[in-house]
């Protein structure tokens, strides 16, 4: 699985594979509440260090000069942002994406056509922009 969602640069996998995740952390809790991984359970707090090695790699691909690239390649999507840090924060979504007619430098009509659609026919059922902005 974490296979795919490398090898395919998958960005939202924490989505696709969430019950995949909470199935194996279950069954690594429960391995590790066996007496013969005593030893383990010692070093288990190093887990809370996990967000600090997001924040590394995030600082470092922005000292590459690819790195760079890539972010300003993919601002219309977040950058670095929405590819790296797993907490999803101020990401332009599609919705708002058509409605403020931004421009991608990758082809994106497939989506936007239709988002556009799904816009239109929300708009009939009474919904405002700023209320599909939220969506």
């Amino acid at each position: 699985m974490y296979g795919f969602s490398t090898f395919y640069a998958v960005s939202d996998n924490y989505v696709f594979f969430l019950p995949f995740n909470l199935i194996f952390a279950l069954s690594v809790g429960y391995g590790l509440s066996s007496p013969k991984y005593a030893a383990v359970k010692k070093f288990s707090w190093i887990c809370l260090l996990i967000p600090l090695g997001y924040l590394a790699v995030y600082k470092t691909a922005f000292l590459t000069e690819k790195g760079k690239a890539f972010h300003t390649f993919k601002k219309h999507k977040g950058g670095l942002n929405y590819y790296i840090l797993p907490w999803m924060n101020n990401n332009t979504g599609i919705l708002e994406f058509t409605i403020d007619k931004k421009t991608a430098p990758e082809p994106v009509e497939w989506m936007t056509t239709i988002a556009r659609e799904y816009i239109e026919l929300m708009k009939t059922k009474g919904y405002t922009e700023d209320e599909l902005r939220k969506l």
